[in-house]
């Protein structure tokens, strides 16, 4: 009896242990395949090239010693890839993979894009106007106002992704307290500066990518061919546009501030019509297979430029008193629970339509969600060598664009 039960129990221990001898190879296998199943999931991110402006996966990266990797979850190694210099690189962003620099395939070499990339919500503004409506001057100022009040005003921090960009905000900076304007923008399809901003309290933020083509893009040509709209790429992006009107360049401000009043000042008038940039634009749009109701997600914000601070002695730059501080002041006074940011938007886009504007408004609203119009002063004073720049207003479009995207990551202090 004794033997039967003996033999009987190590027949089923023999069994469990064949069975699981059978079986252990097989469900080792299928945790592997879960394994590489959920490190693939989060390891897919997407983010957009500065350079070529299309949306492209993040696979590849650069190791320490400048070496680039592929690192994605494979069969072979999951979480980690040894580069060829013996560095263990991380394929998870939680593992450490977003302290690389990614990179886009698409050049040769391949271009570099940053740190932290696809970690964030990616918000595109491009920066649209004809020659010489002061689009590279409103991008630097905006670019120094980062670099200071931004960061203490909405407890942010800031910081440029792209390889470029600390280089240009440096510039800037000394530029502005030097007195000296920025360089103009002769690039007709460029790459996006790109920042980084993000809170100090929830740490949530945003990356942004500013683009400043060439004014001779929107500039109206006899070739009115498709061909000659040159459509961008990151159109099909687009969170936001600013729209920058010269008010120099208006048939009734240009009688009244003759180009040769301005030279005295330092300031350069564009010889171009808004309205040709405008419909230029809008065209462009179109010519990039884009319906009229494909933007009513986006805001416009419309700034004038050059609305520098009176200067009595000048006899010039007096605009402040139609469409800046002191017109606002004056709204204001007469309607005090309209905020300035609606009293700015008010006395803009009345004087725009005296100016005789008033279509390029509507053709702007057909074309998207909302529009706001500002004025801003990129200098803060006619241009004078020694003497610093005082920026006035240049923060609030983009500010503007950036809450309609991500509210909550500018908090006001």
């Amino acid at each position: 009896m004794l033997t039967f039960v003996y033999n009987f129990l190590c027949i089923i221990v023999g069994t469990i242990l064949g069975f699981a001898l059978l079986i252990s190879p097989a469900a080792y296998f299928i945790f592997l395949l879960f394994r590489l199943d959920w490190a693939l999931k989060h390891s897919r991110r997407h983010s957009l090239c500065p350079a070529c402006h299309r949306v492209i996966p993040l696979t590849f990266f650069l190791c320490g010693c400048g070496q680039t990797n592929k690192l994605v979850p494979s069969e072979e190694e999951i979480f980690y890839k040894k580069c060829s210099c013996g560095k263990r690189l991380p394929k998870l962003p939680r593992h450490g993979r977003d302290e690389l620099i990614a990179v886009c395939p698409n050049h040769q070499p391949y271009h570099p894009i940053g740190k932290y990339t696809g970690t964030f919500p990616e918000v595109v503004i491009p920066i649209v106007g004809g020659t010489s409506t002061g689009k590279s001057a409103f991008l630097a100022a905006w670019t120094v106002y980062t670099q200071g009040q931004l960061q203490f005003q909405h407890q942010v921090d800031v910081t440029f992704p792209f390889h470029d960009g600390p280089e240009y905000a440096t510039n800037c900076i000394q530029r502005f307290r030097q007195g000296v304007p920025p360089v103009k923008t002769s690039i007709v399809n460029p790459c996006s500066l790109g920042m980084d901003i993000v809170s100090r309290t929830s740490r949530k933020g945003m990356r942004v990518f500013l683009y400043d083509p060439a004014g001779e893009v929107f500039d109206y040509q006899a070739d009115t061919s498709e061909n000659s709209l040159t459509p961008f790429e990151y159109y099909d992006f687009m969170d936001g546009v600013i729209f920058v009107i010269d008010p120099f360049s208006l048939q009734p401000l240009q009688k009244k501030y003759p180009q040769s009043l301005l030279n005295n000042h330092g300031f350069q008038a564009s010889d171009k019509r808004t309205e040709d940039s405008c419909d230029k634009f809008i065209r462009g749009l179109y010519a990039h297979n884009l319906g009229r109701n494909e933007y009513h997600y986006a805001s416009c914000a419309v700034v004038i430029t050059k609305v520098d601070t009176f200067d009595p002695k000048a006899e010039a730059f007096d605009l402040d008193l139609l469409i800046g501080k002191t017109a606002v002041q004056k709204k204001i006074a007469a309607n005090p629970r309209m905020s300035f940011e609606d009293a700015l938007d008010e006395v803009c886009s009345l004087q725009l339509k005296k100016w005789g504007l008033g279509h390029v408004l509507e053709l702007l609203e057909q074309h998207f969600k909302e529009v706001r119009c500002f004025s801003v002063s990129a200098f803060g004073h006619a241009p004078q060598h020694g003497k610093p720049f005082d920026p006035q207003r240049v923060e609030m479009p983009i500010l503007w664009l950036l809450s309609k995207k991500m509210p909550k990551v500018l908090a006001t202090r």
